[in-house]
């Protein structure tokens, strides 16, 4: 009985570890994807080769959209949930999840098409001012993702603190949490949605496909996070609550 137990928590561990380090480059990879810029050289001389080209990469890249979609959805239904719970595998339900995720956005990565032979604006970063500002949002955005994530317990949301509980049997990590902040993290598991707003759309070089990856992402996400009035005032709550604990503190030591 002792072996299996100490199989399965060794088989826990290697999948966490193995989600932590899928996400860690995903996440790099994302970066890089969605703020580098893609230049691209026209070799086409015929406008109906161009469109030819540009329908076939938009309906691939819209495929591998609905395929990413179509994963992140199920993974946050109740039922996939449920059937983790059902056979006592609740344990792993993150690990897998962000390895199924990562695995989905980096076939979507390998996979883009870009089509920058109809550009809807270009703007040229040669000219520092145009530079600064691009460069500025995109690090304070992704800079805010990051940060955002580390505050919201990146240990839970990766899968680590699940597994390192139930080894040292204790209870679900979340039964620890208030009701107010479970019915959030059920309505928005991870923070950002402006920085994830200002990232797609806050790029010099809107080509179709970076159009349609900003179109349906942002509408996506508005859909998927679905905050209401009591998660936010539950949020004020805490930021006040915050802010007044940091205050007292600050005139204590003066």
């Amino acid at each position: 009985m002792a072996f299996r137990e100490n199989v399965f928590n060794s088989a826990k561990i290697l999948l966490c570890g193995f989600g932590i380090i899928a996400t860690f480059y995903m996440v790099t990879e994302l970066t890089c994807f969605t703020s580098t810029l893609k230049y691209h050289s026209n070799n086409v001389k015929y406008p109906e080769e161009i469109w030819l080209r540009t329908s076939r990469s938009l309906l691939q890249n819209m495929a591998l959209l609905t395929l990413f979609i179509i994963q992140h959805s199920l993974f946050a239904s109740q039922k996939i949930k449920e059937a983790f719970n059902d056979n006592g595998l609740q344990v792993i339900f993150r690990s897998v999840y962000v390895i199924a995720t990562s695995g989905i956005l980096l076939y979507l990565m390998k996979h883009w098409k870009t089509t920058h032979d109809v550009v809807l604006w270009q703007f040229n970063l040669d000219y520092r001012p145009f530079f600064w500002i691009y460069a500025s949002i995109h690090v304070v955005a992704w800079v805010t993702i990051y940060v955002g994530n580390i505050c919201c317990d990146v240990t839970e949301l990766l899968g680590m603190k699940q597994v390192y509980y139930s080894i040292v049997n204790l209870p679900d990590p979340n039964s620890r949490k208030s009701v107010q902040l479970q019915r959030l993290n059920s309505h928005m598991r991870h923070p950002s949605f402006l920085a994830f707003v200002l990232i797609f759309w806050m790029y010099p070089i809107m080509s179709l496909d970076r159009l349609l990856l900003a179109t349906i992402m942002t509408g996506y996400m508005y859909i998927a996070w679905n905050t209401d009035g009591s998660d936010y005032h539950y949020h004020k709550y805490q930021y006040d609550r915050k802010h007044h604990e940091l205050d007292y503190l600050q005139k204590y030591n003066q």
